[in-house]
């Protein structure tokens, strides 16, 4: 599979893969995430976070966002992308009008995540004007980290009538054991199964954990594992 990677000087993009595993680990890549890096590799951390709660942050956001698009999509129509949406950034009308445009220029090749932040406590109707207005302009929408954050059953249950895909992610559960981690990820995916959401397994770091959620048609897997001796293009 293919990691797809846009540098710039400083910050830039990477394209992570989104897999469909079968019972013999033979992948098949359902879509990518667009995951801001630094010139190290690393997330840029507290500092780009706090950006995004800026004017110039988000224009910042904006200019990288639209040069790493128009290389990955426009001549790879057969390309999905899902791009970061952090709830900070759509109090900023520069973002809608860049979304707008994104979506006018490449449709249903691109989607949006929306994320969690920890550090806010929020009621569970705080995002419903915004999720409304992505659905208006035409997007598909996923949602990160479930129960992690304000991403919480209850937030998530509120929105099914706008989302497409739910993500989980396995290093909310570092310190559990192997069993109550699958507990936690069959509660999951029986709830995404029942509402008929895509369900996505983040973090999936090595071959046993690729195994053991493979084979399940319901399940997505994306990781440092899938990443391991891919190609940049």
């Amino acid at each position: 599979m293919t990691q797809i990677k846009i540098k710039s000087d400083k910050l830039h993009n990477i394209f992570q893969p989104i897999l469909r595993v079968d019972s013999k680990l033979n992948t098949e890549i359902n879509a990518y995430e667009m995951l801001m890096r630094d010139s190290s590799g690393a997330f840029p951390g507290m500092r780009f976070l706090e950006g995004l709660t800026t004017q110039l942050g988000n224009e910042q956001w904006i200019a990288i966002s639209k040069k790493s698009l128009v290389a990955v999509l426009e001549d790879h129509p057969q390309r999905k992308v899902y791009i970061n949406l952090e709830p900070c950034q759509m109090e900023f009308e520069c973002v809608w009008q860049f979304l707008t445009e994104v979506h006018q220029q490449y449709g249903s090749q691109v989607a949006i995540e929306i994320t969690e932040r920890r550090e806010t406590i929020h009621s569970l109707d705080y995002l419903d004007g915004e999720i409304h207005r992505l659905k208006q302009i035409g997007f598909e929408l996923a949602i990160d980290d479930v129960c992690a954050g304000s991403n919480s059953y209850a937030f998530i249950v509120r929105q099914l009538g706008a989302i497409q895909r739910i993500k989980l992610s396995l290093l909310v559960f570092k310190d559990e054991d192997s069993e109550t981690k699958r507990e936690f990820v069959n509660a999951w995916l029986t709830f995404a199964t029942k509402h008929h959401l895509d369900f996505v397994i983040e973090g999936i770091a090595d071959k046993k954990l690729a195994k053991e959620f493979a084979g399940n048609s319901t399940i997505l897997q994306q990781g440092f594992y899938w990443e391991k001796g891919s190609a940049e293009i």
